[in-house]
């Protein structure tokens, strides 16, 4: 139980720093150092731990194969965008990774995962948005 709480804390959190990020272009070097910190601890879990989701029983067989390599692929984006971050914190920023521009591929792809997370839970009827959301707010779903 632990584990699911620090995970949507970790997701949550994320997704507002990068809303604060976007926001402030590439906003003030606590929130950049936080978002780097949250995904260092995000990814050290998956990593040792693996993925937390499994797909649904009623995504098609397709969609089941493809899930978790899907959110593999974000977690490598989250990591990447961190890693550009943190160059640009310590002043080297990399030509090859603009930190700019992976913060606003992380937040359309995260715009994507949100989408296919709430199409699960109203059209599939799978309750996938209570895996994410905390617990005082299971009674709005």
């Amino acid at each position: 139980m632990i584990q699911r709480n620090l995970v949507i804390v970790l997701h949550w959190s994320s997704v507002f720093l990068i809303l604060t990020m976007v926001k402030g272009g590439v906003s003030e070097p606590w929130v950049l150092a936080l978002f780097a910190g949250l995904v260092a601890v995000w990814s050290g879990m998956t990593l040792v731990k693996g993925l937390m989701g499994r797909p649904g029983p009623k995504l098609s067989p397709r969609l089941k194969r493809a899930y978790p390599w899907v959110h593999r692929m974000l977690h490598v984006l989250l990591a990447l965008t961190a890693i550009a971050i943190v160059f640009r914190l310590v002043g080297h920023p990399l030509w090859f990774l603009d930190a700019w521009t992976l913060l606003l591929v992380t937040l359309a792809a995260g715009t994507f995962h949100g989408i296919f997370h709430f199409w699960r839970h109203t059209a599939l009827y799978d309750n996938a948005l209570r895996l994410i959301l905390p617990r005082f707010m299971h009674s709005m779903l």
